[in-house]
């Protein structure tokens, strides 16, 4: 376990460095592209990024993220990216915690409905539905639903829910369904897809033959061995959400990390751009480092092969 954790640990350290010299990098090829007479040799934007990302890490040790230059009226004054950080990224794991929730409290629940209740309506269009939440992209779907509320306006006088702003009130409502439309469909297609297989299984016959209720047999014996590719499906859920992040935010006026990004890259603060997607994929692993330690409960063989 201990060994299991510090390899963890390594590889988040080093995809982490990776990220800041990555965006170092992109900025300093993008400054570079704006030349009149640019170069297209990426040695010299490269060492300028490890220069740059060493003196970063090294001020990360300290607790310092640089700062981020921000205009007020005339004057230009220069901000901690901490102090951001600490505004925007609530924001955004809020957002992203009430999209995953939704997701999941409704994707699996139809999933696993469309694969036990045998009926070919319900998995036609189930699958129909998860297809087309796969395949829209976040942009059009955010325009269609401020559409959708601006027609309801226009024709019968009052608001369903906002179209932007923040806020932990209605105004939450659009976003999340934007933000929840791609994991809500994987989800359950992973669901149906595992219980459908898993409940023809000889030990699912065998339990159903012992006499044991309906609700055991599909949550213990069905449940307890989809729950890997289920786990599975949450850490690609989650990867969804944050890669959509910034466009939901723009759509809907979000004031989080990812909009923040955006004006960070607009901007040309490569220390902001560091802070803010270092953030975001500190994230990412910290989830999936948790789903690794769940495998280990969910699966005893796993247990076995890491210890």
């Amino acid at each position: 376990m201990a060994l299991f954790l510090l390899r963890r640990i390594a590889f988040i350290l080093a995809v982490s460095a990776g990220i800041v010299f990555f965006c170092f990098f992109g900025l300093a090829m993008a400054s570079n592209s704006t030349q009149r007479v640019p170069s297209y040799d990426p040695r010299p934007p490269a060492r300028l990024a490890y220069r740059a990302t060493i003196d970063y890490v090294r001020g990360l040790a300290q607790g310092d993220l640089g700062t981020l230059s921000e205009r007020v009226g005339r004057q230009v004054r220069q901000t901690p990216v901490t102090t951001r950080l600490a505004e925007r990224y609530p924001r955004s794991l809020g957002l992203l915690a009430s999209a995953l929730g939704v997701a999941a409290l409704a994707g699996i629940p139809l999933g696993v409905a469309a694969a036990t209740l045998r009926s070919p309506i319900l998995s036609t269009g189930t699958m129909t539905l998860t297809l087309l939440g796969i395949s829209l992209p976040s942009f059009f779907l955010a325009a269609l639903l401020q559409l959708g509320e601006i027609t309801w306006y226009r024709t019968f006088g009052f608001r369903l829910v906002p179209v932007g702003g923040f806020g932990w009130d209605a105004r939450l409502v659009l976003p999340t369904l934007v933000l929840a439309a791609r994991p809500l469909a994987h989800l359950a297609r992973v669901a149906y897809v595992s219980f459908r297989e898993i409940q023809g299984e000889d030990y699912v016959r065998t339990a159903r033959a012992k006499g044991l209720l309906r609700r055991l047999v599909l949550w213990v014996h069905i449940g307890r061995n989809a729950a890997v590719p289920l786990l599975t499906a949450l850490g690609v859920s989650v990867r969804f959400s944050l890669a959509s992040l910034p466009v939901v935010e723009f759509f809907f006026g979000w004031p989080g990390l990812g909009i923040g990004l955006l004006d960070a890259v607009r901007d040309g603060q490569p220390q902001a751009v560091a802070g803010m997607a270092l953030a975001l994929g500190l994230t990412l692993m910290l989830v999936n480092l948790l789903l690794d330690l769940l495998y280990r409960y969910a699966d005893p063989r796993l247990r076995e092969r890491t210890a």
